[in-house]
């Protein structure tokens, strides 16, 4: 038959003495890592930043060539609305509009001709 005694220790007072050197060493470690994870995360940023960036170039280049087609269109179609005959033949077929006749036309910085049992013009003035 065996028989065990139970010992009891009391190690509530008993203080582990800090060791300057392995403190030193686990800052030293803990900056290194700090640093090393301050590298690789401002290394993958600026990659993750230039791709954003490409992406936004190129889908302003896209916008730019939609652009330029689309002022290319836009003075196309004011070349052609302006051409004098389609204004001309407009005139005639919407309106009704005809060519002036001879002496239909008055200048406006000469007086008119008199004619011979013509009555006198008459002239608007604001007088008061």
């Amino acid at each position: 038959m065996e028989i065990y005694f139970r010992q009891q220790i009391d190690n509530s007072r008993v203080r582990r003495l800090a060791d300057p050197r392995r403190r030193r060493e686990q800052r030293l470690s803990l900056l290194a890592g700090g640093v090393l994870f301050l590298l690789l995360f401002g290394y993958a940023w600026m990659r993750f930043q230039t791709v954003r960036l490409g992406y936004q170039l190129e889908a302003a280049r896209q916008q730019q060539a939609q652009l330029e087609q689309w002022n290319r269109g836009l003075e196309l179609q004011q070349a052609a609305l302006r051409n004098p005959q389609r204004i001309y033949g407009l005139a005639q077929a919407r309106l009704g509009m005809q060519n002036p006749l001879p002496g239909q036309i008055l200048a406006l910085d000469t007086a008119p001709a008199p004619e011979i049992n013509a009555p006198a013009p008459v002239v608007a003035s604001l007088r008061r």
